[in-house]
């Protein structure tokens, strides 16, 4: 059986009109698997797209409250020292963060899945610790506290959207004439305050040379 089918395509010419359907249709399925493969890879470009910048709002809007937080916990550091001044740090803290509900997280890559999923526990972290710190540190402290972690948050939140736009090919971040130094200022501020914070460290330790030098409190709950 397997000879005579082998002897009878031996005798078709490639002019025959079956032959020609056969290589018509071959050629046909696979451009038609090219096109589809073409558009599904299309679909998820833009899928990544839109994910990340959605992702990316998300972020720099939380930097953007992270910077008015800080705002209050200077004017509430600036309140005198008394009832008011401990009412007036009540409302500063270290703002909440989650990504928005719904989003198409399989369209991205495992490694920035992991990344920007790491973000919210980091926050959470530091909100935890400056609450403990709430609880037994003075109120012109705490509001130094949560303006330190809150710097340290955005700075962080910033330089995920910018990689999360990178990665994925969606628009640069085009801030308004407000938020234009925003990642310098926060720069700087972190920098300044991590020098005060060494110095002020360096004092107690001087002054108290029976304390062991290993014996440092935790104060960078949030890495920058």
């Amino acid at each position: 059986m397997l000879q005579e089918s082998v002897e009878y395509l031996q005798r078709l010419s490639w002019n025959a009109p079956l032959t020609l359907a056969l290589a018509s249709a071959a050629v046909g399925s696979v451009v038609t698997l090219a096109w589809i493969s073409a558009r599904d890879a299309r679909e998820r470009r833009r899928q990544q797209r839109d994910t990340a910048l959605e992702v990316a709002l998300s972020l720099e809007s939380y930097a953007r409250t992270c910077r008015i937080v800080m705002h209050r916990a200077v004017w509430a550091a600036a309140e005198p020292v008394g009832p008011i001044s401990r009412e007036a740090s009540k409302g500063v803290s270290i703002p909440a963060f989650a990504y928005p509900d719904k989003l198409q997280w399989h369209v991205l890559s495992r490694r920035v899945i992991s990344e920007l999923r790491e973000f919210p526990a980091t926050v959470h972290a530091a909100r935890e610790y400056v609450e403990a710190f709430r609880e037994f540190g003075e109120p012109i402290d705490l509001c130094g506290q949560v303006e330190y972690e809150c710097a340290k948050a955005a700075i962080l939140a910033l330089a995920l959207a910018r990689a999360t736009r990178r990665r994925h090919g969606a628009a640069r971040w085009k801030p308004g004439a407000k938020d234009s130094a925003m990642e310098r200022e926060l720069s700087d501020f972190i920098a300044t305050a991590e020098e005060k914070r060494t110095a002020s460290l360096e004092r107690r330790t001087e002054s108290a040379p029976g304390r062991r030098a290993d014996a440092q409190p935790f104060q960078q709950p949030l890495s920058a």
